[in-house]
């Protein structure tokens, strides 16, 4: 199954537009950018937070039909309507790290209620990443808004603390040991 030029993809791509006001509106700095002009696939851009040395957190949202045939052109699209949302951390995991970064996002995904945090040792790269289905109307902007809501205040919570272990500033022990006794958020916050 293809995906229909004027159907779901441009139902989603549609949504998309749709969030850019709301999204502002709530705070989030938010831009479309259309495969038209030039992007390898149509994506709805967000920063979820800009840290204190002035680190962006930017959140991509696109649809994972689209991706599938950008990178695949032969490969049949996914039969279902997928919008995906992947957030890059504004840092590298030190090569020495990767162990004790690999365990504290396990610890985080046991608690994180939308999508999960993800270590690529060949990128050297932490991501939180999400994929919901969705109608193939589109979504309405409320959900993205609320999700991304979610999504920035797990990465706000977390993100010090995961940078601090991937950086080698902070062991794994030390952290949970910081989790445990509920600590953790005093100087972890990014």
């Amino acid at each position: 199954m293809r995906i229909k030029k004027n159907g779901t993809q441009r139902m989603i791509s549609e949504s998309f537009k749709d969030c850019v006001a709301p999204l502002e509106t709530e705070g989030f700095g938010a831009w479309y950018e259309d495969k038209s002009e030039g992007a390898p696939v149509s994506s709805l851009f967000a920063v979820l937070h800009i840290d204190e040395s002035g680190q962006q957190y930017i959140l991509q949202a696109l649809d994972a039909r689209e991706l599938t045939v950008a990178a695949y052109p032969e490969a049949d699209a996914i039969p279902m309507p997928l919008l995906q949302l992947t957030m890059v951390f504004p840092f590298l995991v030190e090569t020495m790290c990767f162990a004790d970064t690999a365990r504290i996002l396990h610890r985080l995904n046991c608690i994180l209620p939308v999508g999960s945090f993800v270590l690529s040792e060949d990128d050297k790269t932490v991501c939180l990443r999400a994929i919901f289905p969705v109608a193939e109307s589109g979504f309405a902007p409320e959900f993205m808004v609320a999700t991304l809501q979610i999504i920035r205040h797990f990465c706000v919570e977390c993100g010090g603390l995961i940078e601090a272990i991937a950086l080698s500033q902070m062991t794994y022990a030390e952290a949970n040991d910081r989790i445990k006794d509920g600590t953790v958020n005093e100087t972890m916050q990014v």
